[in-house]
C-alpha cells in the first residue's frame, strides 16, 4: 500500500502524544478523526515554539485553508504517537506542512500510520483577507528548507 514514503527533507518538528483509550473507535484502533487532531496540536505547538502564538488578540494569524491524509495502517491502543511536521512549500501568503504519525519508538518512515498535509494561510482577522506571512516566519521556513536543501516552491495560495 505505501510506495513512496521517504523522510522529509526539512523536518521542522516533531512531537508526541500518548494515544488515549477513548481515542479508539468502534473498530478498535485509534479514530480517523484523530490523526487530524494530532496534526493540529503539533502545528499549533510549532506555532508557539517559533513565537507565533495562536490567539483571539492578535490581529492576524494563521487559518487551515485545507487538509487531507492518507491512512496506511491502524493504531491500536497502548501507544505513544510521534507527529514529525516538515515544510512543504512557502507562498506569498501561506505555506503547506506535511505531517507523518507513526508509533514514537518507530524510525522508519516505511512504518508510518498515516501521512498528511495542511495548507495555512495567514490572514489579517479583521478584515478576513489572506496577507503577506510575517517576514520573521518566512525567514525561518525558508531556514528550514535552505538547511537541508530542499526547494519548498514559492507559490501562493491566495
Amino acid at each position: 500500500m505505501q510506495t513512496d514514503i521517504a523522510m522529509p527533507s526539512c523536518l521542522l518538528f516533531s512531537d508526541t502524544f500518548p494515544m488515549r483509550w477513548g481515542d479508539m473507535d468502534a473498530l478498535g484502533h485509534l479514530n480517523n478523526t484523530l490523526y487530524f487532531r494530532y496534526f493540529e496540536q503539533s502545528r499549533v505547538a510549532w506555532l508557539e515554539a517559533a513565537g507565533f502564538p495562536v490567539s483571539l488578540n492578535a490581529s492576524s494569524g494563521p487559518i487551515l485553508a485545507a487538509t487531507q491524509c492518507d491512512f496506511f495502517k491502524p493504531l491500536v491502543y497502548p501507544a505513544d504517537i510521534r507527529v514529525d511536521t516538515w515544510v512543504k512549500r512557502i507562498g506569498r501568503s501561506s505555506f503547506s506542512l506535511g505531517h507523518r504519525v507513526m508509533l514514537a519508538s518507530v524510525t522508519d518512515p516505511t512504518q508510518a500510520a498515516a501521512e498528511g498535509e495542511a495548507v495555512i494561510v495567514w490572514v489579517d482577522y479583521g478584515s478576513g483577507q489572506s496577507m503577506a506571512l510575517p517576514a520573521n516566519l518566512r525567514q525561518l521556513l525558508e531556514a528550514t528548507t535552505a538547511a537541508s536543501g530542499a526547494d519548498a516552491g514559492s507559490d501562493a495560495v491566495k
